[in-house]
């Protein structure tokens, strides 16, 4: 499977939004509280965000 061959958009989002999905539903039902750290929340985001800019690098070089 080559993780290139999708649109570019489409591995970034699910990284971004599994995680945060799951973090909104265990802190719910779980910990009851509403919502999850800023912090956690930025630090996906950059995260995501690296390895988008990373996925078109790669589709360009090859």
């Amino acid at each position: 499977m080559n993780l290139l061959s999708p649109p570019w958009w489409v591995l970034p989002l699910v990284l971004f939004a599994l995680p945060v999905g799951i973090s909104l539903a265990y802190n719910r039902f779980y910990r009851h509280r509403n919502g999850i750290s800023q912090h956690v929340v930025l630090g996906l985001l950059v995260s995501v965000c690296w390895l988008a800019a990373m996925i078109l690098i790669l589709q360009r070089v090859q």
